[in-house]
């Protein structure tokens, strides 16, 4: 019962600014965002390093096989350009959260 209401306690304050009133997005400006920010910037890079490192080297087999037997009609196109898309949105930019994406998001 005690791990449940920690957990209550840690998850209720992001509940609460989830949503603005009237049902829009609630999105800090000024000194706001910048904590905001602050406050982002290890939890994304906590996400995407491991995300950078395990998930593209897992695309490789694909991109060899498609080397071998190219895909006919995909989407994506190749095996290897499916990896390379993937990789950019994995490793590349943004590297850090800013104050004026944090007020500009939706």
């Amino acid at each position: 019962m005690r791990m449940h209401l920690m957990a209550a306690l840690l998850v209720a304050p992001l509940c609460a600014c989830a949503t603005g009133p009237g049902g829009t997005w609630a999105t800090p400006t000024g000194t706001g965002a910048t904590v905001a920010a602050a406050v982002e910037n290890p939890i994304y890079h906590a996400f995407k390093v491991p995300v950078c490192l395990l998930r593209t080297p897992a695309l490789l087999p694909s991109a060899l096989a498609s080397a071998v037997v190219p895909f006919s009609k995909s989407k994506e196109g190749s095996g290897v350009d499916y990896l390379t898309n993937n990789a950019v949105a994995d490793c590349g930019p943004p590297y850090w959260i800013t104050a004026a994406q944090v007020a500009s998001e939706p």
